[in-house]
């Protein structure tokens, strides 16, 4: 049985390969050879495996030897190359072998070409062995030997990175010193090879809550820190800071048994905190020290007024968890007027929170916690049952029928069982589906375009009403009006609050309108508070309004009441 031996020919002649692979054979190796000629072939073999040898042919009528060299060498820098040529000339080799090759030799010289063989493997197998023994090296500078974390070195290049990024983005980077409570009574009382297991265990459990762009480094001892990168506020390094608490709630097994061990975790933030490495490793140290100070087992900020700012939010983050356990939730519903009757064509229901200590809570402060957390999906489901049960209530009190618009996001849309969810909701609640109005934003459609516009084709189809709303303030949204099977759009406040002063706004408000019925679909302005703006809008067309001029949004038994009013004209605006 002959030496195993990876080898690529690159020749455009099958007959010279296999003359190759032959005389490889009768010198006792055991060739597995495949033979290309082409930029594709080439590209297919380099990718499929690793090669141990690879003798190619300089000239060949529709592939260039050196391109072949050129390839090989961008993704292999250690495969010998040897060139086996007939036509290669004397400059050509020497300007071959300056590009990466090893050696050339002519074809049919086999005397030659065997002892070129043999030393190139040899002299290859060091080249690989000192390309381990650096790698090696480079990692053990920048990486610590207990833990395989990151050290110093390496953390403040990776933070150093992080902010230069920041500061071209105009984003937040999070710096977190994370120290454990009382580690030395585990190095006392257990020994030092317990107390190296328990770091690797944090090691491990602190890689696991952060982000695939973060980084988590040992600088020394029981003291580890975090790059958290490219933040959008600073309510994110609070959730992280009680993750970290949460977790360390957990046992440690260490030798057969579980431990309990609490960490103590400062935070510095950029720009407010310092503007350079050393700076937010500093205060983040200093953050740190006062948690301890505190009691331990807790984050403190450097900042007091960002600490403030995210404690606060992440009470009410979970106060929010029990809000729909102790019927805290409520819904407020607004009309939609439509101005060609003057009468109520739907209601949009908006969501309230009846904090018991904070009062009446609007969604701006709560509904963005909602979508972080994943809580938005069940109090979605919930905000869809609760309006299609009402608006089917009022119409079986002998309140004329409407609409009623509920709105969607972002993570409820990505449910694989929304479309089978809500229309389980109409069947429950007996509201027809013409009856029900999804309102949907940008943002819905740009996360996975083809389950979208699949799921809202089924929507249409069961007839439900489709809303694109806040229309006009994302990036593409008159590709979405082709694409989806929307029946309304919304104009977004922004374009109809300087309204009809404003002459930018007038025209891209009258702009909208005349599209939209181009296209079919009609059109609901938001945010009306003016005669003058109900006005412009009626001129130009627009279908529906929507506004504190006829009514903020109100409680479901008040509503009703105006409801009841609604075969009365609307306000007159002459």
């Amino acid at each position: 049985m002959g030496t195993p031996l990876h080898v690529l020919i690159i020749d455009d002649s099958e007959d010279d390969a296999m003359l190759l692979g032959r005389q490889l054979r009768q010198w006792g190796y055991e060739p597995d050879w495949a033979r290309v000629d082409s930029v594709a072939s080439l590209t297919e073999a380099l990718e499929r495996r690793h090669w141990d040898l690879i003798l190619g042919d300089y000239s060949m009528p529709s592939f260039s030897g050196t391109r072949a060299l050129a390839m090989v060498r961008e993704c292999d820098p250690d495969t010998p190359y040897i060139f086996v040529s007939g036509t290669i000339g004397e400059q050509a080799a020497v300007e071959a072998m300056r590009s990466g090759a090893q050696d050339y030799v002519m074809k049919g010289d086999f005397k030659r070409l065997l002892p070129v063989i043999e030393r190139e493997l040899r002299e290859a197998l060091t080249r690989r062995e000192r390309r381990r023994a650096e790698e090696r090296l480079a990692y053990l500078a920048h990486h610590d030997a207990l833990t395989g974390l990151p050290n110093r070195v390496l953390f403040i290049d990776r933070l150093e990175q992080a902010l230069r990024d920041a500061r071209r983005r105009q984003r937040i980077v999070g710096v977190a010193f994370v120290d454990l409570d009382r580690f030395k009574i585990i190095n006392d009382s257990l020994g030092h090879a317990a107390g190296d297991d328990l770091l690797k265990q944090v090691g491990t459990r602190l890689r696991a809550l952060v982000r695939s762009g973060d980084t988590v480094a040992r600088l020394s001892g029981d003291e580890f820190t975090l790059v958290l990168a490219d933040m959008g506020n600073a309510e994110d390094a609070a959730w992280l800071g009680q993750k970290i608490l949460d977790d360390f709630g957990g046992p440690f097994p260490i030798d057969g048994r579980e431990f309990y061990i609490s960490a103590s975790v400062g935070i510095a933030l950029y720009p407010v905190d310092g503007e350079d490495a050393e700076a937010l490793l500093r205060h983040a140290d200093m953050a740190m020290y006062r948690a301890k100070e505190a009691g331990r087992n807790g984050y403190q900020f450097y900042a007091a007024e960002m600490m403030t700012r995210a404690a606060n939010n992440l009470a009410l983050q979970n106060a929010l968890r029990s809000a729909l356990l102790f019927e805290e939730l409520l819904l407020h519903y607004q009309p939609m007027i439509e101005l060609a009757s003057g009468g109520i064509g739907a209601a949009e229901a908006l969501l309230r929170w009846q904090h018991p200590e904070l009062g009446l809570v609007l969604p701006d402060r709560f509904v963005p916690l909602a979508e972080e957390t994943g809580q938005i999906v069940p109090i979605g489901m919930w905000v869809l049952q609760r309006a299609c049960a009402q608006c089917r209530a009022w119409e079986l009190g002998g309140m004329p029928p409407i609409r009623i618009a509920v709105n969607l996001s972002a993570r409820q849309f990505a449910e694989k069982n929304l479309v089978a969810g809500i229309l389980q909701v109409l069947e429950q609640s007996g509201l027809p589906a013409e009856r029900l109005e999804l309102e949907i934003t940008e943002s819905v459609l740009m996360q996975d375009t083809d389950n979208a516009q699949a799921a809202l084709g089924k929507l249409r189809d069961a007839g439900i009403c489709l809303t694109l709303d806040d229309f006009g303030t994302g990036y593409s949204s008159l590709s979405y009006l082709k694409r989806f099977p929307v029946s309304h759009l919304k104009i977004d406040r922004s374009f109809v609050h300087d309204l009809p002063g404003d002459g930018d706004a007038a025209a891209i408000a009258t702009a909208i309108i005349a599209m939209a019925h181009r296209l079919h679909i009609r059109t609901i302005a938001e945010g009306v508070e003016t005669r003058e703006q109900l006005q412009f809008l009626r001129d130009e067309g627009c279908d529906f309004v929507q506004g504190y001029y006829y009514s903020r949004p109100q409680p479901d038994e008040q509503f009703a009441r105006y409801l009841s009013t609604c075969a009365k004209p609307a306000p007159d605006v002459s």
